[in-house]
């Protein structure tokens, strides 16, 4: 089998990207693990009381869950530090015409 040139870039990136995309994965199956954090419990309780009839036990857990995580995210979120080199020098905005 013969491979082109672009095809074979193509997987050479693939394969240089995938321990990237890997160690995305391993947090997730480690938070599932995990007991939700108070918020995360308190928020999906909240859900449940705005609609009991709507969810079994099984959805709120898995809502729970979830809350939990995304949780987890904006604090790894807010824990990365920022250089001036990381934001835009420029401010985009649409031009709409002349006035």
């Amino acid at each position: 089998m013969e491979i082109s040139r672009r095809g074979f870039a193509e997987q050479l990136a693939l394969i240089a990207a995938a321990p990237w995309f890997l160690e995305g994965l391993k947090p997730v199956q480690q938070q599932q693990t995990q007991e939700p954090s108070a918020l995360a419990k308190a928020l999906a309780e909240g859900v449940r009381l705005r609609y009991p009839d709507r969810f079994s036990a099984e959805d709120l857990t898995a809502i729970t869950r979830s809350i939990d995580s995304r949780l987890r995210q904006i604090e790894r979120l807010y824990q990365t530090p920022l250089t001036n080199a990381d934001e835009p020098d420029f401010v985009y905005s649409v031009y709409r015409g002349a006035d």
